[in-house]
């Protein structure tokens, strides 16, 4: 009674192991994660090349200038010689 489970909460545990792709929604729903995994894909590179794009704009502003005195603005690049 308590060591065995009920022989209705078996059976269609059975079933659903023997084949999964008859089920409604399994090919919908595998398709659903092919898509996520590609649009996290999609994610991972857009926020690599940001940051890429940050640094080599950040290393590029910053060559042989250092940092501005106080009181003094910035320079841009329209003001290089």
């Amino acid at each position: 009674m308590y060591g065995k489970p009920a022989l209705g909460s078996v059976l269609p545990m059975a079933g659903l192991t023997a084949a999964p792709e008859v089920l409604p929604g399994v090919p919908f729903a595998r398709g659903l994660q092919e898509a996520a995994g590609a649009g996290f894909l999609l994610y991972c590179t857009s926020a690599l090349v940001i940051i890429a794009a940050k640094f080599w704009f950040a290393a590029r502003g910053t060559q042989g200038r250092g940092a501005p005195e106080a009181g003094v603005p910035a320079r841009t690049t329209g003001d290089l010689p």
